[in-house]
């Protein structure tokens, strides 16, 4: 190829390099196909290969890096996009070999370790995630997500104090980072420090999207006698079940309670005599005070040791539903949690580990939305449809036995004062603090399930098989 054709061609390249620079992805996209049909490049098919990640094309993006591969070797981005690629399509073994080709061509690039790292922690290879963060830190020792992903690894290794100093440094070196400061205080009311627990975990506030001019003034524990409350919903009904028993407390001193939520629980709120009004989200009313549901306990200076007790706390009106059975134990189970949690994989069981536990004298019901009738197993015998948490409620309450995964079913049937197994990973959502080890302090119907070896979940079936005889004895 003459110089003034590479020239061209390498001017050609860096005016993809601008568009992509600038998100203009199809400008990026028709230059580099031009090069393409003209003359195979690689640094052509390396840019198409990151522009399909972007449009979530993994399995092309892959292809395109690639060809690029088969034509320089020697490149390690070309490394790097091949990796990204495989991570962005879940296939992190494939990940960390295409990493490691980058780092054996060069070494001495913070951020090649760093996804390294990141994908060994998605294979729950913890030891090997830690040696690659640590090696990101000794070249960018200032490298903020290498400290995070560190706290969360540490945490997962039930190695506490170790992630508190790892969330603290990214405080350190960088003061207003919410994510850390919701991370510490997690970890923090993981184990039971609810002071610095609750201190922390005001910063989720940060990434809210309410605007400030449309409230009044923040409640803090002033006297609510004749004023007017406005409760702000937080988008997850976990949270609002669990914490909406604090206005009920509040509703005492006399005041107009008014609560923000969602749709789903907009019916079950509205039934709740304590609560005045519910409206939608992007309603701001005239009110005197303003809290965020999960900030309620802080505010009143509470922890889960000192809650009320009085339950249920959830009032509704019970009604006969034709799939529960009065000559058997009815039992509804879910074994699938929230999808759009980021730990849905951990908390989510195979129904295999189940094939043994009922017998005739149950009847199981599926309480899992993401299933259909078509795809139930002889497992159960009936599913159960909703689409709110009030149609929800209505079962739940008539249920003799709640067995879950799923926190929100779990506050919504402890709210409700329905005996509940609930089954959880070895480190696992704060709210199960760890130094309760069969009981919650939340809810006094709800059992906890924990496993004690990461990803052992037929340990936790045996004992959930153990307490089941008793139930059905009792």
């Amino acid at each position: 190829m003459s110089d003034n054709k590479s020239e061209i061609i390498q001017q050609e390249i860096n005016k993809a390099i601008n568009y992509l620079g600038q998100n203009k992805f199809s400008e990026a996209e028709e230059v580099c196909n031009q090069i393409i049909n003209d003359n195979e490049n690689s640094d052509a098919f390396h840019i198409l290969a990151s522009i399909k990640i972007y449009k979530q094309e993994f399995d092309e993006s892959i292809k395109l890096v690639k060809k690029a591969l088969e034509m320089n070797s020697s490149n390690p981005g070309y490394y790097v996009t091949l990796g990204c690629a495989y991570s962005a399509a879940y296939k992190y073994k494939e990940s960390i070999n295409a990493f490691k080709g980058a780092i054996k061509i060069n070494d001495k690039i913070a951020q090649v370790h760093f996804y390294l790292g990141e994908s060994y922690r998605k294979l729950k290879k913890y030891n090997d995630a830690i040696s690659s963060f640590y090696k990101t830190l000794e070249l960018s020792p200032d490298h903020i997500g290498a400290h995070m992903l560190l706290g969360l690894v540490y945490q997962e290794k039930k190695q506490f104090d170790l992630s508190v100093k790892s969330f603290k440094t990214c405080i350190d070196i960088m003061p207003e980072y919410a994510e850390a400061h919701i991370n510490l205080g997690l970890v923090y009311l993981l184990v039971g420090d609810y002071e610095n627990g609750w201190r922390e975990y005001e910063w989720r506030r940060k990434l809210f999207k309410h605007e400030s001019d449309q409230l009044s003034k923040e409640w803090t524990g002033q006297n609510l006698e004749g004023k007017i409350l406005l409760i702000l919903d937080e988008g997850s009904d976990a949270n609002l079940i669990n914490f909406i028993r604090f206005a009920r407390e509040l509703k005492k001193d006399n005041c107009n309670i008014i609560l923000q939520c969602g749709e789903q629980a907009h019916a079950l709120m509205e039934k709740q005599p304590w609560i005045d009004s519910v409206i939608s989200p992007d309603m701001f009313p005239e009110h005197d005070y303003y809290i965020y549901v999960g900030s309620l306990m802080n505010a009143l200076k509470l922890n889960p040791n000192n809650v009320p007790q009085d339950f249920p706390y959830i009032e509704l009106v019970r009604e006969n539903i034709d799939i529960i059975k009065k000559n058997k134990l009815n039992i509804g189970l879910v074994l699938e949690s929230d999808r759009d949690s980021s730990a849905h994989d951990d908390e989510s069981i195979d129904d295999k580990y189940f094939d043994k536990l009922f017998s005739i004298t149950h009847n199981v019901i599926s309480l899992d939305k993401y299933i259909d009738n078509k795809n139930l197993t002889s497992l159960y015998n009936h599913k159960y449809d909703y689409s709110s948490l009030d149609e929800l409620s209505k079962i739940i309450v008539k249920l003799d036995l709640v067995i879950t995964v799923d926190h929100m079913i779990a506050h919504l049937a402890g709210a409700l004062n329905v005996d509940t197994f609930l089954m959880v990973p070895c480190v696992p959502n704060w709210r199960w603090e760890i130094s309760h080890r069969n009981t919650t302090p939340w809810y006094k119907s709800v059992k906890i399930f924990r496993q004690d070896v990461p990803d052992d979940w037929t340990s936790v079936i045996k004992k959930v098989k153990e307490e089941l005889d008793e139930f059905n004895n009792g």
